[in-house]
């Protein structure tokens, strides 16, 4: 937008929290509160009048929270939707992402948390139509899909997903795929593929302004499956003085020359790890069927929210079945989420093709497991069945 100020309506019944709305918006230059009303009717009404931006959605007490949301959205679809809510419940969060909301909010507001919140939920609704009309430009630029596969917890099996996924992808698109191990210090794409390189992902941050094919045919490693691999650095001090922003601006060019960009990223929710979260198209959160990892997943994701409850992302369970493995219902329950698939536990025959350097597709893997990996390139290619990834908790029924 330009001069214009984003327009915000809100849905708040609480008075003092409405009086806290009107205070924090009127402080920004950039957002003026048109409107604020005390029921789902009213709130309709002033939506359909005014034609708002922003339209924020207090949760507390609402039993219908899809149907909220659903509501304004089918009246404003153009609208970004920030609910809020005393309730921290990642159900809840789960229910309205679901529905379309676009931020979630933690009552009693924060100044700055409100600001940021709206701000940065519109702009990434403005982001995400211009990389759709974009999309539908004949003869447009390449704009690959980046990938983030990622766990809390180290040793779920992240890189075996990545690398195997990156060959279906190849296998079922024909289309340019890459890999990118953003575990930098210990990352092991190189051994999971057996590949060796010259160079690594420090040479083309160096040159972060201007990656161009030349530069990535030197630095890319060839697999013989077709896809192409960027590694981590050979030694823990080449990653000293690499910035995450340099490195997520490098990840952002290589749309341009791949049409999938797959990240393996480091179990650490750093700057790096989160800024990759953040621009990713599809987010593989990894976790394997035992409480610990569960655990981690679900801190992670609360600490998170909304970042990894929309549409992008698909929970994979790893490992499944395995003995003494918590049942997928029990996993659903302990997350809040459905599992988008699972891969089945064959530890002895994946260590033996991680030790050979060969993925699972290899006639020399003595595993079964291919087939899930081509059913998690299916849906990393046409997204999850309906009902999407996202759990929906049914509302409990209203006397």
């Amino acid at each position: 937008m330009s001069a214009e100020q984003i327009r915000v309506v809100a849905l708040e019944p609480d008075g003092p929290s409405a009086d806290a709305l009107r205070e924090h918006i009127g402080t920004d230059e950039h957002l003026r509160l048109i409107g604020t009303v005390g029921d789902l009717p009213a709130l309709l009404l002033e939506v359909a009048r005014q034609r708002p931006h922003i339209i924020v959605i207090a949760l507390d007490g609402n039993r219908a929270v899809q149907r909220s949301v659903k509501e304004v959205l089918e009246l404003a679809p153009d609208a970004c939707v920030v609910v809020s809510s005393r309730e921290t419940d990642p159900a809840l969060v789960s229910r309205a992402v679901t529905a379309g909301a676009r931020g979630f909010v933690v009552k009693p507001y924060d100044r700055g948390e409100l600001l940021s919140t709206l701000r940065e939920a519109f702009a990434n609704l403005l982001d995400l139509r211009r990389r759709q009309q974009g999309d539908r430009v004949e003869g447009s630029e390449r704009r690959g899909q980046i990938i983030a596969v990622y766990s809390p917890k180290g040793g779920v099996g992240c890189t075996t997903i990545a690398t195997n996924v990156a060959v279906a992808l190849r296998a079922r698109t024909k289309k340019a795929v890459a890999i990118v191990d953003l575990d930098l210090q210990f990352g092991d794409v190189g051994v999971a593929l057996d590949l060796r390189a010259a160079n690594s992902i420090t040479e083309l941050v160096s040159h972060s302004d201007a990656v161009d094919a030349a530069l990535i045919d030197d630095v890319f490693a060839k697999h013989f499956s077709g896809i192409s691999a960027l590694l981590a650095p050979e030694t823990i001090e080449s990653v000293e003085g690499l910035e995450p922003e340099r490195v997520i601006q490098v990840i952002e060019q290589l749309r341009k020359h791949f049409d999938y960009v797959i990240c393996d990223l480091w179990s650490t929710l750093d700057e790096l790890s989160v800024g990759i979260l953040r621009c990713a198209d599809r987010i593989l959160l990894v976790s394997t069927p035992e409480l610990p990892s569960l655990k981690n997943l679900r801190r992670v994701i609360a600490a998170t929210t909304p970042l990894l409850l929309d549409e992008r992302t698909l929970v994979i369970v790893n490992r499944h079945p395995s003995k003494a493995s918590l049942r997928l219902p029990d996993i659903e329950r302990n997350l809040g989420r459905t599992i988008a698939a699972t891969i089945p536990s064959e530890g002895i025959g994946v260590t033996q093709a991680i030790n050979e350097g060969i993925t699972l597709f290899d006639a020399r893997a003595r595993t079964r497991s291919a087939g899930s990996y081509k059913h998690l390139a299916e849906l990393v290619v046409d997204g999850p069945p309906k009902p999407a990834a996202v759990r929906v908790a049914r509302p409990a029924r209203s006397a």
